[in-house]
Parts: structure tokens; sequence; C-alpha cells
């Protein structure tokens, strides 16, 4: 019993040896981190060259200090589109995809990061050998086993030919040092496209909320357009009669009978027309939110179904200064995101041109049977710093460089580029508001003006002094004045909703 205690006392030095070692992996590392530096650019957000307001008379007035309102759509005071952007935002898969972009974002910053931690390993192996002897012998000039002269030769070859069963258990661990912030530079580009995913999952959020909008909009007035389309229909019905009695009284003649039948052709045409963009922006609806055309839920296909009015817009619309704007668009942010993932990649880029000096260390036991696996004499370990320094690549390393510096210029410019479009479609959508409102102005003038005009025909009709197809045309003229009128307050919608849009309103 007294050999195997010799081998315990034998071994126990090498903790000794282990120990010490560790520290100075432990040492080197944290010499490393704290000499260690950052190359590559750093970024600095830009920025932008905007005025100070906006150049059109509508962004002027008391509105344009106050910032635009997050929930926006519900200034249009309709409950039914409240529930419509409320479904499409929790149904849409377009949008939901984007979500499903901002999980694989966070899941790549993540792996980035665990790229600047130790990694540690657990392996455990069984092998079994057998020496070729024939090959063994003759390498070393010798002749079989068991020659004569050579007993000791011969047995000792001859154990090493036989099968070895080996077993070995352990641990791997390495550690890159990221002396010239490769590591670091890499995770913040991670990080920067992280936040472009994120800005460009709110962007699809806005367009959705606006797509809603506009879809129930245009339901609601090809209704109202219908229904006057209706009340025209009937009224150039009337009036075709009318006409007819009085050709055949000789008061009228075949050119008034044509022109009254074009009349009711051309009004009756409408219908099948308005009733093609009603189930359109229905079918729209029913897909923005998650479902099949046709299969809108009960309760918003009953509430679509029942004509109303389209929904009275704001006096106001709060309209926020082109330096808020600049915040507050998402696809400016996302391009500003870009600029610094851009940013970084030239970092990560230009850190390949330094030297890598990676720890690593192996600790473990072997044996060649099972039971003396863990006695302590069968420790192995080995450990010590690798460094790497690239000395030719072709010019690989710096084309590298310059794409990722030519990237960043393109990412510049495409902030840029963004900033300039969304100070273009402020002021386009803003002179839209303006002009669009003063022509729905004028319009809802023209339906007082066919009202008046109808009064009075009635008014002559009913003293004998009018005719009746006088009363039939006012009520077409004021049915045709009242389209007008819905298409110009359609628009002025429209415009209200775009102009939200242009501000960045609502994904807050």
């Amino acid at each position: 019993m007294k050999p195997p205690a010799s081998r315990h006392r034998a071994a126990r030095p090498m903790p000794g040896v282990l120990v010490p070692g560790m520290l100075v992996l432990g040492v080197l590392a944290a010499a490393g981190l704290a000499g260690g530096c950052t190359v590559g650019p750093a970024y600095h957000a830009p920025a932008p060259d905007v005025p100070a307001a906006w150049h059109d008379p509508a962004g002027s007035d008391a509105a344009a200090a106050r910032a635009a309102d997050p929930a926006w759509w519900r200034r249009f005071g309709d409950p039914v589109l409240d529930g419509l952007v409320a479904r499409a935002t929790a149904g849409n898969p377009a949008f939901l995809q984007t979500i499903a972009r901002i999980a694989q974002a966070r899941a790549q910053e993540q792996a980035q990061r665990a790229a600047g931690l130790p990694s540690l390993t657990g392996s455990a192996l069984y092998t079994r050998e057998r020496l070729g002897e024939a090959g063994l012998f003759t390498a070393l000039g010798s002749g079989q086993p068991g020659a004569a002269g050579q007993p000791g030769f011969a047995g000792g070859i001859g154990g090493l030919a036989q099968g070895l069963d080996l077993y070995q258990v352990g641990f791997d661990a390495s550690w890159e040092l990221d002396l010239f912030g490769r590591v670091r530079r890499a995770v913040e580009q991670a990080h920067a496209q992280l936040q472009a995913q994120l800005e460009a999952s709110r962007d699809a959020l806005l367009t959705l909320q606006g797509d809603v909008a506009r879809a129930y909009l245009q339901v609601r007035a090809g209704q109202a357009l219908r229904a006057q389309a209706a009340i025209l229909a009937t009224a150039r019905a009337r009036a075709l009669d009318l006409t007819r009695i009085r050709r055949a009284q000789g008061l009228a003649d075949d050119t008034e009978l044509d022109q009254a039948r074009a009349a009711l052709l051309q009004a009756q045409a409408q219908t099948p027309q308005l009733d093609q963009q009603v189930a359109q922006a229905t079918n729209r609806l029913a897909v923005l939110t998650g479902q099949a055309p046709g299969t809108l839920a009960a309760a918003l296909q009953a509430a679509l179904a029942a004509p109303a009015p389209l929904p009275a817009l704001p006096d106001r619309v709060a309209i926020a200064l082109p330096a808020a704007i600049t915040r507050r668009r998402p696809d400016i942010r996302q391009a500003e995101a870009s600029l610094h993932a851009a940013t970084a990649e030239t970092g990560v880029a230009v850190a390949q041109l330094y030297p890598d000096i990676t720890l690593s260390g192996q600790v473990g036991q072997r044996s060649l049977t099972l039971p003396d696996l863990a006695q302590w004499a069968n420790t192995f370990y080995q450990f010590g710093p690798a460094i790497s320094l690239p000395l030719f690549s072709g010019g690989r390393l710096r084309a590298g460089v310059a794409l990722a510096r030519a990237r960043q210029r393109e990412a510049a410019l495409a902030y840029r580029q963004a900033v300039l479009t969304a100070l273009q479609q402020v002021e386009d959508e803003l002179a839209a508001l303006r002009t669009d409102r003063d022509t729905q102005a004028r319009d809802a003038a023209a339906v007082g003006v066919a009202a008046g005009r109808l009064d009075l025909a009635r008014v002559r009709y009913r003293d004998g002094i009018g005719d009746a197809l006088a009363v039939q045309d006012g009520v077409a003229a004021l049915a045709a004045a009242r389209q007008d009128d819905v298409r110009a307050r359609l628009q002025v919608l429209l415009d209200a909703v775009a102009l939200y849009k242009a501000m960045g309103g609502g994904w807050e």
C-alpha cells in the first residue's frame, strides 16, 4: 500500500504550481483590459441643419409650438377608427414581422457581447489505441518482436503494440483580451443595429396607423358618396320622366330628352364605382388588421356596414417645429442608428489590423484505467497567452477598412437625405392641407348655394310660377354639390393623416 501513498505525496505540490499560474493569467487579463484602447472613429450624433420654422403659412399658427399628438387618430373622435387601429397594432402580420426582427437583433447583440467574455467548455473522452507493430519496428530499425538478443526491447514494444484504453476529462478556457477594441466595436455595432430595427418597427407602426385611417376614411366617404349618388339618380330619373311628359306635350324636343337620359345614366354609373371603393377599402381594413378579406370581426363589420358621416377635422392640427421633427420621425432615427452602426463597423475593420491576444488554458485528468482517473497524479494542465499578428493578407484587411469607411460615408448621406425628405414631406403636407381646406370651404359654400336654389325652386313650384323639372334639377344639383363637398372633406382628412405621419406622430 505504500507505493500509492508515495504517489499521492509526490503529486501534492501541483496545486502550488497551478494556482500561481492562474494568478498569472488573471494579472495578464487585468493588465490587458487596463491598457486596452478602442481604435477606429468614435461616433458623434449628427446635428442636421434645419430651418427654425416652416415656410408655409399653415405652420405659423399657435399650434406650431406644440408637440404632435402621439395618439393622433383619436382626435377624429371616432370609436370605430380607434378599434381598427388597436386591432391592426395587435394583429397585422407585417408589423409583427418587425417585432420578430427586433428579437433577432437583440439576440445578435447578446452574441456579440458574449464574444468579449471568457469561454469555458468541459470535455470527456475515451479512446482505444493500438500501435502497428510492423511499422513501429521498421521505423526503429529492429527485428520482429521477441527477436533473439533483444528480449527487453521486444517485450516493451510488444506491450506498446497491445491495445490501450485512454480516459480523459477536463476543462478548456479561453479569453480574448480585446486590447484594441474589436469586440467592443462589434458590440457597439450590434447595439446600433438593434436601435435601427427598433426605429424601423416604429416607422412600420406609424405607416400602419396611417394606412388604417386612410382606408377607414375611404369607407366612410364612399358610403356618403353612394347615398348622394342614390339621391342624384332618383332626381335624374324623375327629371327624365318629366322630360318625356314635356316631349309628349310638345314642350321639349328630342335633344332635351337625350340630355335627360344621359344625365340619368351618368348618375347611375357612380353606384358600381362607389360600391367597389367601399368593398376594396373594407378588404384593405381586414388585411391591415390581420384577417382575410370578408372576415372582419363581427362588431367591426357591423359598425362599418352601417353608414356614418366622415369624422370631423379638428380645428387645429398640432405641428411640431422642424428641429423636433428630426428627433420624432422614426425613419430619421433609423438612419441615424444605421450611421452609428456603420461608424462602429469601421472600428471593427480597423481593429483587424492590430494583434489579437488570447489567454487559454486546459486542466483535466487523464488515465489508462477508469478507476485511476480521479487520482491527482493523473492531473494535466497547460495555460498561456497566444498572440496573432496579421503580417500579410494581400490587401484584404486594408480593403475591408476602405469598404467600411465607404459604407460610413453612404450612411451619413442617407441620414442627410432622410432629413431633407422629412422636411419636404412636412412642407408639402402643410401646403396641401392649407389649399385643400380652402377648396373644401368653397365646396361647402357651394352646397349652401345649391340648397338655396332648391328651396327657391320648391317655393316657385308651390306658388305655381315654377315647374317640377326645376325642382328635380335643384335636387340633383344639391346632391352633386354635396358629393363635391364629401370629396373635399375626405381630401382634407387625408391631408391631416399624411401630415401627422410626416411629423412622426403616434409611435411613442
